[in-house]
């Protein structure tokens, strides 16, 4: 019972950080070793649930993984220019 809470909490988390990169289109202020990281751990995280076949763990992280390397690319995409 609890998954079905977390789940949509957990996918949509990264839903207003991503709107506010494309409207002011800057991540001047956003820290990209966190986006990394963060990435990182939900692609480990969603690789070993298909290992295991886990499908309540590859919807939540694979909705998860899709809105955080949204955000890292743009981030990169918007970073201010040295």
């Amino acid at each position: 019972m609890i998954f079905f809470l977390a789940t949509p909490l957990l996918i949509l988390s990264a839903l207003p950080q991503t709107i506010k990169l494309v409207k002011t289109k800057s991540s001047k202020d956003i820290s990209l070793a966190t986006y990394l990281m963060t990435l990182g751990g939900v692609l480990l995280i969603f690789i070993r649930a298909i290992q295991v076949g886990d499908m309540p763990i590859i919807f939540g992280n694979g909705g998860s993984l899709l809105f955080v390397t949204i955000n890292t690319i743009l981030i990169f995409k918007y970073r201010p220019k040295k």
